[in-house]
C-alpha cells in the first residue's frame, strides 16, 4: 500500500468517526428542540387549567355566599368535595381531575375597615372556594414529570340577605337593520337573543324561590313610519313584545319573540323605563324591605334614531309699514275720497308698528336623540346605573345598505352621553362581543350585589 492510499484511508476513518459525532450532537439538539417545544404546549395548557380553576372558584365562592344563614338544602355543604361535573360548569375538564369544596365562617382580616369588630360579625365572615386539580403533560411526562397540580381560591362576603334587591331594566333595537349580519355574519336580532338568554343565566345565580331578590323589564322598540303596525307607538315603543317590569328574570319566549322591523326611535323605550324606575323603590320595600334597591339600565343600539317630519312653527317679530287711508271698490282703489263715496268701502290710514308673526313649516328633526338624552339624564339623577352598548356600528354598505359616517358619528354621541361614564359606554362589533359585553355587565352586577372580596 502506498502512502497515497493510506491517506486516503486515515480521511475515511477521520470522517467515519465526524459522523458518528455529529449524529449525537443532532440528536441531543433535537431531543432539546422537542422537549422545548412540548413544555410549552404544556405550560400553556397549565396557565389554561388554572384560569378555569379560578373561574369555578369565583363562581362557586358568589353562589356558596347567598343565603348562608338560611336553611338552604341545595347550597354547598362544607368541606364537601365537588366533581367539575356536579358544579354544572359549561366548559370541559381536560384535566379530568377538578375538585372543589367550600367552607364557611372564614374571618376576613384583610379588610381594614373591619378591623376591632369581633370575629362573629357578619361584615367580617367569608365563604371560601377551594379548586384544586392535576394536570397530567402530554410531553413532559417522558421526562418525569407525571403530574403538575395547580390550585385557585375565591373568598366572598356573606350576603346579608338572599342577595341585595335589583332592578335591571333593558330597552332593545329591534328597527329593521336587526335583522342585518354582524362582523362575523351572525343576524344582529339572533346575536341579541343569544346574549340576553345568556345574561338571564347569568342572573339567575342570586336568585330565590320566592323570587324575590331582582326585576327585570323589556322595551323592544323601531320606528314605524307608515302606520303599517299597530303594535308600534309613535315613539317607537313595540308594545306587543313589551315585558313589563316584573320580578326573575325574562322568560327565553320572552327574549326570542323578538322580530326586526322599521325604523329606529329609541325615545318612547328610555322615557318608559325612567318612569318605570320610579317606582321601584317602593315595589321592593314591599316585597323585602329593601328602601334603596340597586338599579341598572341596559340601552341597546345598531343605530342612528330616524329624523322625524314635524311641523316646526317659530313667532318673529317684523316690521308693519305705515298705510295710507284709501277707498275701495271691487278691484278699484282711490287715495281720494271719489265721489258716491256710500258706494266705496273705505279703509283708515295704520301707522307703522311691529306685530308677532307666527310661522311654520314641515321640517326633518332630531327630536328622538334629545328626549333619549333626557330621558337617560333622569334616570341617572335618581341613581340609576345606566349601560350603553352600539352593536356593530359601521359606516359604508351593511349586508347591502348603506350606512353614512354621520348617522354612525350621531349613533355613537347618543350612546356615550346616555351612558353613565365613559366605562359604562360599551361597543361590539359581532355577536361574541355583545354575548361577552353582556356577560361582563352581568358579573358587575352580580358583584354589585355580592361583593368579591378577595
Amino acid at each position: 500500500m502506498n502512502f497515497k492510499t493510506k491517506k486516503i484511508n486515515a480521511n475515511r476513518n477521520i470522517l467515519h468517526n465526524n459522523a458518528g459525532g455529529i449524529a449525537v450532537t443532532w440528536a441531543i439538539s433535537m431531543m432539546a428542540v422537542i422537549f422545548a417545544v412540548g413544555a410549552t404546549y404544556d405550560m400553556s395548557q397549565i396557565t389554561k387549567a388554572k384560569q378555569r380553576a379560578q373561574m369555578v372558584a369565583d363562581s362557586m365562592a358568589l353562589t356558596a355566599s347567598i343565603a348562608v344563614d338560611t336553611n338552604n338544602a341545595s347550597r354547598y355543604k362544607a368541606n364537601k368535595r365537588y366533581s367539575y361535573k356536579e358544579l354544572g360548569e359549561p366548559k370541559a375538564d381536560f384535566t379530568r381531575s377538578i375538585k372543589a369544596y367550600v367552607e364557611y365562617d372564614i374571618v376576613d382580616d384583610k379588610d381594614s375597615s373591619n378591623t376591632g369588630k369581633p370575629k362573629t360579625d357578619k361584615t367580617r365572615l367569608l365563604a371560601r372556594a377551594t379548586v384544586e386539580g392535576t394536570y397530567k403533560p402530554a410531553f413532559m411526562s417522558a421526562f418525569g414529570y407525571e403530574g403538575i397540580k395547580f390550585k385557585a381560591s375565591s373568598d366572598v362576603a356573606y350576603a346579608s340577605r338572599e342577595g341585595t334587591p335589583a332592578s335591571i331594566f333593558f330597552a332593545v333595537d329591534n328597527s329593521g337593520s336587526m335583522g342585518w349580519s354582524d362582523a362575523d355574519g351572525v343576524q344582529k336580532l339572533q346575536g341579541l337573543e343569544t346574549s340576553l338568554k345568556s345574561f338571564m343565566t347569568t342572573l339567575e345565580a342570586i336568585n330565590t324561590t320566592d323570587n324575590d331578590v331582582y326585576r327585570t323589564a323589556l322595551w323592544p322598540y323601531s320606528q314605524d313610519f307608515y302606520g303599517r303596525y299597530r303594535y308600534i307607538s309613535d315613539d317607537g315603543i313595540i308594545t306587543n313584545k313589551t315585558v313589563a317590569p316584573k320580578w326573575g328574570p325574562l322568560s327565553n319566549g320572552e327574549i326570542t319573540r323578538m322580530n326586526t322591523a322599521g325604523g329606529t326611535d329609541s325615545s318612547g323605550a328610555l322615557r318608559a323605563a325612567a318612569s318605570a324606575f320610579m317606582t321601584e323603590s317602593a315595589l321592593h320595600k314591599a316585597k323585602n324591605k329593601e328602601t334603596e334597591p340597586l338599579k341598572f339600565m341596559v340601552f341597546m343600539s345598531d343605530g342612528a334614531n330616524n329624523p322625524k317630519q314635524e311641523r316646526v312653527c317659530a313667532t318673529t317679530r317684523k316690521w308693519i309699514p305705515s298705510q295710507r287711508a284709501y277707498w275701495r271698490k271691487g278691484k278699484k282703489k282711490r287715495y281720494s275720497r271719489p265721489r258716491k263715496a256710500r258706494k266705496w268701502r273705505y279703509y283708515p290710514a295704520v301707522p307703522g308698528h311691529y306685530e308677532d308673526k307666527k310661522e311654520c313649516n314641515w321640517e326633518y328633526t332630531y327630536s328622538s336623540d334629545k328626549t333619549s338624552v333626557q330621558a337617560c339624564e333622569t334616570m341617572k339623577a335618581a341613581g340609576v346605573v345606566v349601560y350603553t352598548i352600539g352593536y356593530y356600528l359601521k359606516a359604508g354598505n351593511n349586508d347591502g345598505h348603506w350606512v353614512s359616517q354621520s348617522e354612525v358619528d350621531r349613533a355613537r354621541a347618543l350612546l356615550a352621553n346616555c351612558a353613565s361614564s365613559s366605562e359604562h359606554y360599551i361597543l361590539a362589533e359581532n355577536a361574541s362581543d355583545l354575548n361577552e359585553t353582556l356577560k361582563n355587565i352581568g358579573e358587575e352586577i352580580m358583584k354589585e350585589v355580592i361583593r368579591i372580596k378577595h
